[in-house]
């Protein structure tokens, strides 16, 4: 939690933004004044401070952090409607009901950010986190909390929290998930301007509804995108919500038409089966009661419609990507009424998406981070755009050019791996096996600037030569930007 401190020039911020006060809020924001006088500092804070000031709400609330070590049945104990009310209640906190949500999300613009508006499986989310970070400077996501004041009185988690445990539990589970991404500025979470208009949501609820109702294309997409996630989903989603969920007489009954015998097994194992499964399942949390008690309002999100992204995406100056055939084609059809944004990234995004090229499916945090510590994020953003360019057909949103995109890439890292083995031949010529192990060892000491080991090896194998392969050592990564995919040989 942001706290009460002095705060200088060369501080953390105090917003959360992750820059010092100097460089973020100086001339803005009087945070020591804030402090002294007692008053709110919550509305000053930056998006990602509110992200961060909320999981540590949550943490606190559970009485949990990321790093404790609790055994998943105590920690399901903490999912009470009491805890559940108390995370919504900051949700409301961090995102009042009074917020000037455009201001706060116009503040979020960056050099190149894209909005997901995809499947928020945790692990198809993250495909798509670890792939475009490698050129976006920032990705957002849709908060999948329900913004309480959304929805009427019965519905909502503050009056009624009781019937949404089994979704705070997986929602929580989905924000300690990304919470490194949040934590390294490379992903925020917000909310939309709809979620604090009914007017708004209501008016493009329909403006939606017209659209499909019209469309012959995008009813074909909507069918595609919902066998897709059916293949995806639905029989984890059955088994867990059909069995799990079921009260032991109501599986007991359910078993008296099968023959169990024939299998070897009895009823009693069937149950213990289900039962181990309901205690190592983290996104399960109780079954019903035998009456029904205990029922749950369960959400499937993809962050917000299409119509309320777009809205969304213009005030933040982002780009929209899915991975879901029929948010594709709203992006497609739609593409002459895009932002800049969207008509120059949205496409290539798409291409990234589902490409098949291994390197992007081996990509992790680490890659991102390194990609932003060594200062390298813009040039290959611009080294990939060449690539694209060079590699897509005249149709942006062709499902061709994904398959080019990767052939492109292929080709270019493997001309990049072909000149790597080239300057260590040439080492190996020059000093000798044993010797240039040494020095190829000792090449992030020389890159650094430790120039008398390089002087003490030219001594021994000929100052020129050796100083000109070494040059081209330190300079690979700018002369073949391809170079980067050579550290991504490793699925994680």
């Amino acid at each position: 939690m942001t706290t009460r401190r002095r705060v200088t020039s060369r501080s953390p911020c105090p917003c959360g933004s992750g820059r010092t006060y100097k460089t973020c809020c100086r001339d803005r924001v009087d945070w020591n004044s804030l402090f002294a006088a007692g008053r709110d500092w919550r509305k000053y804070l930056s998006i990602r401070g509110r992200n961060l000031n909320f999981i540590n709400k949550v943490f606190e609330i559970l009485e949990f952090g990321p790093n404790d070590v609790k055994s998943l049945s105590r920690y399901k104990e903490g999912f009470s409607a009491n805890a559940v009310r108390k995370i919504h209640e900051a949700v409301v906190e961090f995102w009042p009901r009074d917020i000037d949500i455009v201001s706060i999300l116009s503040k979020s613009s960056k050099d190149v950010s894209g909005l997901y508006i995809g499947d928020y499986d945790i692990g198809y989310l993250k495909r798509g986190i670890v792939r475009h970070s490698i050129y976006a400077n920032k990705i957002l996501i849709v908060d999948p909390f329900l913004y309480p004041y959304s929805v009427r009185d019965e519905y909502s988690p503050l009056s009624e929290p009781a019937q949404y445990r089994t979704q705070t539990l997986r929602n929580v589970k989905f924000w300690i998930s990304i919470l490194p991404w949040i934590d390294a500025g490379i992903i925020e979470v917000i909310r939309t301007p709809a979620e604090f208009s009914h007017r708004l949501q209501w008016d493009s609820l329909h403006r939606q509804k017209d659209k499909f109702d019209t469309n012959p294309e995008l009813k074909a997409a909507m069918k595609a995108s919902a066998s897709e996630l059916k293949s995806r989903h639905l029989k984890e989603m059955a088994f867990r919500d059909l069995w799990l969920s079921a009260p032991d007489t109501s599986i007991r009954h359910r078993l008296k038409d099968i023959d169990l015998a024939q299998h070897g097994i009895t009823e009693d194992d069937v149950l213990d089966y289900i039962r181990k499964k309901r205690d190592d399942d983290p996104d399960f949390l109780e079954p019903l009661g035998p009456d029904g008690e205990a029922s749950q309002i369960q959400t499937i999100s993809s962050g917000a419609s299409y119509d309320v992204a777009q809205l969304t995406a213009s005030i933040t100056k982002s780009y929209l990507f899915t991975d879901l055939s029929v948010k594709w084609k709203e992006i497609e059809i739609d593409r002459n009424l895009h932002s800049v944004e969207s008509r120059v990234w949205s496409p290539f995004a798409k291409a990234v998406q589902e490409s098949r090229l291994k390197y992007l499916s081996n990509l992790r945090l680490e890659h991102a981070l390194t990609l932003r510590d060594e200062g390298r994020l813009e040039s290959l953003r611009s080294f990939m755009l060449r690539v694209w360019e060079r590699a897509r057909v005249e149709e942006p949103f062709d499902e061709a050019n994904a398959r080019l995109l990767g052939e492109e890439l292929h080709h270019e890292i493997r001309e990049a791996e072909v000149e790597w083995r080239e300057i260590d031949k040439s080492l190996v010529k020059i000093v000798g096996t044993e010797a240039a192990g040494g020095l190829l060892a000792a090449g992030p000491l020389i890159e650094s600037g430790h120039g008398l080991f390089v002087a003490a090896a030219a001594v021994a194998a000929g100052a020129t030569t050796l100083a000109a392969t070494y040059f081209k050592k330190r300079s690979f990564a700018d002369r073949f930007p391809a170079a980067f995919f050579m550290k991504v040989d490793k699925p994680s």
